[in-house]
């Protein structure tokens, strides 16, 4: 029997964030615990610490609408879906999505929840005061520490400018908070409580543990930090962390015929190449994955699924199954999507990545959410080695990953672009409806020195390579307009509850919204 942390403990612990999230505080979670003297033993501290990783699964089950689904892997592929549900999705694909978005708003108020979770724990870790092994104190603030700063790496990335809270604060307080700069909030929180983390939390954990954040997490996400600010100074520092995880860590590559279908294998979950996952149990105690349900084909009832309904939601789109299907070798192709050919004339395509066969309540899957594995981290590394002037020999780094695959192996790069371009095609197909590629995008932006580059590659995808195929018979959900396809809609709105709810300051809104 595999083991895990199990997020059980549903905690509230004090004041919501800011102003609009007083709405939650009528709310009765199923274990209620006050903050004040509360965590003043190592047994409470780790509970609440747990409750904190609880927190993380609940904003882990949509964030592939905000990062996925706007990217050119995947869409909303019910073309004559008149559901309110899909025609939102279609929205939020299509950069038209409204700040008054309901499930926009619950994302937001999820991820500031937790952050004020974690701002609530860390006073008691902050000394050894109520940890006296030093130790386990400081396994503790790491694990915190990753976890607020990976909270704001994505709060960045998907909506700018951002309200920078570090302690528990009440409403009236959360009222005086403006957004802080991006550049800020990276020099003030990611990097910092990212670095200290890489200190503090530990190298490895006994089984009955995996799945907490390790030193090695925080490195590779602060990697990708330094990654995405771009530069020659981030880019030295982002490859420093990239090689003490390439060169010290216990993560490899898995090997074998099957190696990439075993990396998703839920019978193999925390296997050597995950370094971070999001962890989930499945069966009927409410801590379980909604993923294969929301990803498995519309209409296709207990053919796939022994108990729910089908979604088939976040679909592979036109143009990344042609990228698979140029070669019949890539061992990838029927891990990451499969077509279920529903009538003669009726072909749907839908993510195989997060199958659950021994699925017994809805919405309860066993499956993990990967958030970090190690072939991952040596793309970056060739991602770095085309920029730095290295390019000549990041072809060794993505034929590790190749070769895996059962692909050819590919030849040294003449030049940065050509190596960029060959890097992040592969990562596209390596992970593939894992999350990454929204990110991938963001970073393309500096990395080819181009602030255009990212809504450049989503125009094409959308209005030339699926445009005729696809996207362009919407019915009677309105097709993608090329006038959103704007660079200031790269990030998302604010929600619209947050502003609205203020009546200390005017919160400005991002550009175009």
């Amino acid at each position: 029997m595999k083991t895990k942390i199990y997020y059980f403990i549903s905690i509230l612990l004090g004041g919501f964030i800011l102003s609009s999230c007083e709405d939650f505080l009528t709310e009765q979670p199923e274990s209620v615990l006050t903050q004040i003297d509360f965590y003043t033993t190592p047994t409470r501290i780790n509970q609440g610490v747990i409750g904190c990783y609880a927190g993380l699964a609940k904003i882990q089950n949509d964030e592939w609408m905000y990062t996925e689904l706007r990217s050119d892997n995947t869409c909303q592929f019910e073309l004559g879906s008149s559901a309110t549900a899909r025609i939102d999705q279609t929205d939020i694909a299509s950069f038209r999505i409204s700040p008054t978005f309901p499930h926009l708003r619950d994302y937001w108020y999820l991820i500031f929840q937790n952050i004020s979770n974690i701002n609530a724990v860390l006073p008691s870790v902050k000394d050894n005061t109520y940890v006296p092994i030093e130790e386990q104190r400081a396994q503790y603030e790491g694990e915190l520490l990753f976890l607020r700063g990976y909270h704001y790496y994505i709060l960045t990335n998907l909506f700018g400018d951002m309200f920078k809270v570090t302690k528990v604060i009440g409403p009236n307080e959360a009222k005086k908070i403006p957004r802080s700069s991006v550049p800020e909030i990276y020099n003030d929180i990611i990097i910092p409580d990212l670095k200290k983390a890489a200190l503090e939390a530990p190298a490895s954990y006994s089984a009955n543990d995996k799945g907490r954040a390790t030193k090695w997490a925080a490195k590779g996400i602060l990697a990708k930090v330094y990654m995405t600010l771009g530069g020659d100074e981030n880019l030295r520092l982002a490859k420093k962390e990239l090689e003490d995880i390439l060169t010290a860590s216990p993560h490899y590559l898995l090997t074998g015929n099957n190696a990439y279908a075993d990396i998703f294998n839920i019978e193999n979950e925390m296997n050597p190449e995950i370094i971070f996952a999001v962890r989930y149990k499945g069966g009927g105690l409410g801590t379980g994955s909604p993923f294969w349900e929301t990803f498995a084909p519309n209409g296709s009832g207990n053919l796939f699924l022994k108990v729910g309904t089908p979604l088939g939601y976040n679909t592979p789109t036109y143009e990344i199954r042609n990228l698979f299907e140029v070669n019949q070798n890539d061992k990838r192709r029927d891990v990451c999507y499969r077509i279920w050919e529903k009538s003669p004339t009726v072909s749907i395509p839908y993510i195989s990545k997060y199958i659950d066969p021994t699925m017994t309540h809805s919405l309860q899957g066993e499956n993990d959410w990967i958030v970090l594995r190690y072939a991952d981290i040596i793309l970056l590394y060739a991602e770095i080695l085309a920029q730095d002037g290295n390019y000549t020999i990041a072809h060794n780094y993505v034929n590790q990953i190749r070769s895996r695959a059962g692909l050819d192996e590919i030849q040294p790069f003449s030049s940065k672009e050509e190596a960029l371009d060959a890097i992040y095609a592969e990562r596209r197909l390596e992970l593939a409806f894992e999350n990454q590629r929204w990110f991938d995008l963001l970073r393309m932006a500096k990395s080819y020195n181009n602030p255009d580059k990212p809504m450049e590659i989503l125009r094409r995808h959308t209005f030339e390579t699926d445009w005729e195929i696809f996207y362009s018979q919407y019915n009677p959900i309105i097709p993608p307009e090329e006038r959103f396809y704007i660079k200031e809609r790269l990030l998302l709105p604010i929600p619209q509850s947050e502003i609205d709810t203020n009546n200390e300051m005017i919160i400005p809104q991002n550009p175009s919204y």
